[in-house]
């Protein structure tokens, strides 16, 4: 089976590391070639992918495209999205990943694409809005809500050390507990009714950034009514 990588940035990168690791022949390419069959990855930025999706079906006729553009979506048999549902980079162990798979239903590739030693499942013909927007939540809110958490540790005096520290054991602790006991496993004032602890907390966000201190406001009522009609259910 032959296998083709164009794209050497962060999703690139780390599969080129992957391949290695397991002992996969593979080419990397830095233009789409001619009369090839197997799989071609094209590793390369939203802009980009559409052109050379094109251009790889109009030159090899026999070959699998595989790009991780999950905003684009192409109508070809022979076209499919790998997703990564994470946040990558070039360092990724990419064994420690599980794939989203995207396309036409084809066993044939699908036993091609298992042959690499990549994680996948397939999920349908293409991802709906959804699906990126639990995405977006998982992963760009995460990292988002994250910062500014490391941002208000540091105005109360701890350290970078200490701030990341702290946060990364509680966003670990807290999604473990959610996994494990749903939304049982939430904590925090608006889980418990503390309606002052919460308006102190409003009011102090206020003074340096109103409209996160409403976004702060508005996902704390969120919780609050998720935890009521988990209730209302038992």
């Amino acid at each position: 089976m032959n296998i083709f990588l164009i794209g050497q940035g962060k999703v690139g990168t780390a599969l080129s590391n992957f391949l290695q690791v397991t002992g996969i022949n593979y080419e990397i390419l830095k233009k789409v070639p001619e009369s090839k069959s197997g799989i071609l990855f094209l590793a390369v930025s939203d802009s980009a992918v559409k052109q050379l999706v094109e251009e790889t079906l109009r030159k090899n006729p026999e070959i699998f495209a595989v790009h991780f553009s999950a905003a684009t979506h192409f109508e070809n048999e022979r076209v499919f999205l790998l997703h990564p549902y994470s946040s990558i980079n070039k360092k990724t162990e990419l064994n420690q990943i599980l794939f989203t798979l995207w396309g036409e239903k084809d066993l044939t590739f699908e036993e091609m694409l298992k042959k690499t030693g990549l994680d996948f499942v397939y999920c349908g013909k293409s991802p709906d809005p959804l699906y990126h927007a639990s995405a977006v939540m998982s992963g760009n809110f995460t990292q988002f809500f994250a910062i500014h958490a490391l941002q208000l540790l540091k105005s109360s005096g701890l350290s970078k050390e200490v701030s990341e520290k702290l946060v990364r054991q509680l966003v670990t602790s807290s999604l473990d507990n959610i996994f494990r006991d749903g939304v049982k496993g939430i904590t925090g004032p608006a889980a418990r009714g503390e309606k002052e602890v919460l308006l102190n907390e409003i009011n102090a966000l206020s003074e340096n950034d109103e409209g996160f201190a409403k976004l702060f406001r508005a996902v704390n009522e969120g919780i609050a009514g998720l935890i009521s009609g988990d209730s209302e259910k038992r």
